[in-house]
């Protein structure tokens, strides 16, 4: 039996020696920055809105001249119905008095619906859109501003080359997209939203620099550098109206005192909480969750496990500094600024 044991456990040995720093990493985490993640869409949010406007061009542009000017009810080549209103929304009103459309809508004059309207295929807007309450469409591309009513939905996708304006209550399924900027209003429903900038009833810009420099906080007795940043067993709670010069990951809960800076990135193995007006220069990583108070500052991007709450006046990223919000779910106060992406997979709200 002995050689037989020392050859199985040479196997095991064999076999297991691949995994001793993926073990190691699980054991003693030393990461600090999210894992890169490769995804053709990943950074273009804006994916299925762009391919419609290709399809569409190219069909239009196949069309007899009768249909390349003024209202036209027909077919693309491709056997898709479709209503073109060039000149008025009369044809389109009247299509809709049963409250639903059932063709692909193209407009090409700017038009403010009553509202109650029920689009089962996408709405191509050349002009500016401003819908009415309560309204469901499937996907929208609007070439200039988009305005959702109040209680509106929709289904899949929608895209505005200018600004788009979603009121409150509504429904945002899949994603949601803007060249400009995004605005949302109260307790308004979403999933992925990715724009310049996005904001919640008002726009905030990341805050200037501090008048003087606080004083340096030092971390407490037992704490390691590893790489580039500094570790901390168990929880951490640095104190208000400090300054930290280097990156930190905690391995319990970090808190970050009011108006505290921290020049890195921050990671924690369960949840991270900023105070009022703290600053973190660089990302903000949660195996748990992160709650952030009220105009504080965050300078690159925010990603927990299970939630993040953004409260009122807070600003993620900035002009030129685009920054990703990722989380299951996401909560968005009012005045809270996003520059660059929201992924909410399981649900974002504005409150």
């Amino acid at each position: 039996m002995l050689p037989f044991l020392a050859l199985l456990a040479a196997t095991m040995v064999w076999f297991l020696l691949p995994m001793i720093p993926a073990m190691r990493e699980l054991i003693r985490p030393t990461d600090i920055a999210p894992l890169e993640v490769v995804d053709r869409s990943s950074g273009y949010v804006a994916y299925f809105a762009r391919n419609f406007r290709s399809y569409l061009e190219k069909q239009m542009a196949a069309l007899p001249a009768e249909a390349q000017a003024g209202d036209y009810l027909g077919k693309l080549p491709d056997g898709t119905q479709f209503i073109r209103v060039h000149k008025s929304a009369d044809g389109l009103a009247h299509e809709t008095e049963v409250g639903t459309q059932n063709r692909l809508v193209v407009l090409d004059t700017p038009l403010t619906l009553p509202g109650s309207e029920l689009f089962l295929m996408e709405v191509y807007a050349r002009a500016t859109l401003i819908g009415g309450p309560n309204a469901v469409y499937r996907a929208i591309y609007a070439e200039r501003d988009l305005g959702l009513g109040e209680s509106s939905k929709v289904l899949r996708w929608a895209h505005a080359g200018g600004t788009l304006g979603v009121s409150s209550h509504s429904v945002l399924r899949g994603r949601a997209t803007s060249d400009k900027r995004v605005v949302l209003g109260q307790n308004v429903v979403f999933e992925r939203i990715g724009a310049p900038v996005i904001s919640v009833a008002r726009e905030n810009e990341p805050p200037p620099p501090p008048p003087s420099s606080p004083r340096e906080f030092r971390l407490p007795k037992g704490s390691t550098r590893v790489g580039d940043h500094m570790r901390v067993h168990g929880d951490l709670e640095i104190p208000e109206g400090v300054r930290f010069l280097s990156s930190l990951v905690v391995t319990g809960t970090l808190r970050i005192g009011m108006g505290t800076i921290v020049e890195g990135s921050v990671k924690a193995h369960r949840d991270v909480e900023l105070a009022d007006e703290a600053q973190v220069r660089g990302a903000v990583v949660a195996r748990r969750r992160v709650m952030v108070g009220a105009a504080a500052w965050i300078g690159g991007p925010v990603i927990a496990e299970e939630r993040i709450r953004l409260g009122r006046d807070v600003v993620v990223g900035g002009p030129g500094m685009p920054a990703t919000v990722s989380a299951p779910e996401v909560e968005l106060a009012n005045g809270a600024t996003v520059y660059g992406q929201i992924n909410a997979p399981m649900g974002g709200r504005t409150f």
